[in-house]
């Protein structure tokens, strides 16, 4: 049972979103020094943003029971194969939900938890179900997606501004590349399930593959942003160069090739692209 609960919540992919939350944090502890690093509120953070990505994922199963049902890759959930009922898994998602946002705002402020249940609303009840309606899907759940840099944010700087809002912007317009290079891998598994989430309605085409360019140099653009808002020093273009160049020759190989194989590569370059990148606005 404690394994299902573990998928239900989709444990790997809740700790990476609630890693981005953390970075966010300890980024506006570094660059704001407004206050000494909380543990209190790096608990909160951790534990808020658990609590409140585990509801959002086990909301997106109960919505998409059907759906996941007829999917190689998502036929053995466990509400798809009925090993945890529909009744116990939406009590369990309201409790998640509940203790995620009271746990924000008592640990960090009321403008993270309320941040943590936008998120949590967009992604569940937006788009989650837009996801078998229209590509731009992709666009709406990249929202919630860029919100938990910015929730670990606002849990240091108490307040939204221009440098809080350039960890969301970088956050949002990686999803792209990110989510993309998979849907180009599972193209034919989500279109048995009803998706279409390939950015143009010619699937594994020269246009898709032009918007994933397209939004890749979006990226690489917010990515420099920190040096002009004085966040970081010039030894972050250590970082944001190479990793950027590293991405860039990936994206532009599979807009070449529109081969399975360069989009598992992108794939696996995005996923270490983003936390590196963090970590060079910690230490520069």
């Amino acid at each position: 049972m404690f394994k299902d609960y573990l998928e239900l919540i989709k444990f790997r992919l809740t700790a990476s979103v609630v890693g981005s939350a953390l970075f966010g944090y300890l980024v506006a502890v570094k660059v704001l020094q407004t206050h000494d690093f909380s543990l209190l509120k790096a608990l909160g953070v951790v534990l808020g943003g658990f609590f409140t990505v585990a509801a959002s994922n086990g909301l997106n199963q109960l919505i998409e029971k059907e759906q996941d049902s007829r999917m190689k890759r998502t036929s053995g959930r466990p509400i798809a194969m009925g090993r945890i009922p529909e009744g116990e898994a939406r009590l369990f998602c309201l409790i998640s939900a509940f203790a995620g946002f009271s746990i924000l705002w008592i640990a960090c402020n009321p403008l993270s938890a309320w941040l943590g249940l936008i998120s949590l609303v967009l992604y569940a009840f937006l788009y989650t179900p837009l996801k078998g309606v229209t590509p731009l899907s992709v666009l709406v759940g990249a929202f919630p997606g860029a919100l938990p840099p910015l929730i670990g944010w606002t849990a240091g700087a108490n307040q939204l501004d221009a440098m809080g809002l350039t960890l969301f912007g970088f956050q949002f317009f990686w999803q792209f590349p990110h989510f993309w290079s998979i849907a180009w891998m599972l193209h034919e598994d989500y279109q048995a399930a009803g998706y279409w989430l390939l950015p143009t309605p010619h699937g594994r085409s020269k246009n898709s593959s032009l918007q994933i360019l397209i939004y890749t140099l979006l990226l690489l653009a917010v990515s420099l942003l920190p040096i002009s808002l004085g966040m970081v020093n010039y030894w972050y273009l250590a970082f944001a160069i190479p990793l950027g160049s590293l991405l860039l020759f990936r994206v532009l190989r599979l807009h070449r090739s529109l081969e399975t194989a360069d989009a598992r590569k992108l794939m696996f370059t995005t996923l270490f692209y983003s936390p590196l990148m963090f970590i060079g606005l910690l230490i520069c």
